[in-house]
């Protein structure tokens, strides 16, 4: 594995790298859920979550709140949450969207094969690069009918005050996200052309950059970056890999 050089960092736009209170933004009109027996509000009482987690969620709600991926709200339908602790200590906050999934009527899946996708690289493609988007399937707005199914209920640990929050974004976990997210980005691409033979492959929110020439895929990756960055994305900069 090799990464990038100082030189490759100053021609990248910084702002693509992805910071804990920024998600990037997919300029798309915002999706509606389609929900089967809209009128019967779907309900999950909340599970008991201990102090501590709620403790370590405190700061990631605050954050979601801020910058506005998730907002306040009354609605009729409710699905837990639970407080999922991680190796480094912190928490990440997890919601049991079986119940929506259950209940969505689903668009016919487009996603690439990834046997099918790998099959489009040759032996001479010994150079390649990984891109990790961060939180991508944030990127993508609901439309204000849809956030209600989203909902949960949070009570905070300092006020003990109890409030229904919703996603006002595509959240992980519901069935959906990843064909949605995937179909928004391969448009997108549509407007990104790599250099001569270079190859750009995508799986849902992963792109990998391929050729026989280390100095091409270096400059591509760098292209690809900025232009991520200039469509509002976000970039995991501890994921990307460049690797032979």
């Amino acid at each position: 594995m090799f990464k990038l050089t100082k030189k490759n960092e100053a021609d990248i736009n910084l702002k693509v790298w992805h910071s804990k209170r920024e998600v990037g933004k997919l300029e798309i009109d915002p999706i509606h859920i389609i929900i089967k027996n809209p009128k019967d509000p779907i309900r999950v009482k909340q599970y008991p979550i201990p102090l501590e987690g709620r403790k370590g969620l405190k700061q990631v709600i605050d954050d979601l709140l801020k910058g506005r991926t998730i907002e306040p709200c009354m609605s009729p339908h409710n699905t837990p949450i639970l407080a999922v602790k991680k190796a480094d200590g912190s928490y990440q906050l997890v919601q049991d969207l079986r119940a929506v999934n259950a209940r969505t009527r689903i668009r016919f899946p487009v996603v690439a094969n990834p046997y099918t996708l790998l099959n489009q690289l040759t032996p001479k493609d010994v150079w390649y690069s990984v891109i990790d988007q961060k939180n991508a399937f944030w990127t993508c707005p609901l439309d204000e009918k849809s956030r209600d199914y989203f909902a949960f209920q949070w009570e905070d640990p300092d006020t003990n005050k109890k409030q229904q929050l919703r996603w006002t974004v595509l959240p992980q976990g519901f069935v959906e996200s990843p064909n949605l997210f995937g179909q928004a980005l391969e448009h997108l691409l549509t407007q990104f052309t790599p250099k001569e033979e270079t190859k750009l492959l995508q799986y849902v929110d992963d792109l990998l950059i391929a050729r026989s020439s280390k100095k091409s895929v270096r400059e591509c990756t760098v292209e690809l970056l900025n232009f991520i960055r200039a469509k509002s994305l976000k970039v995991s900069k501890s994921k990307l890999q460049f690797t032979l």
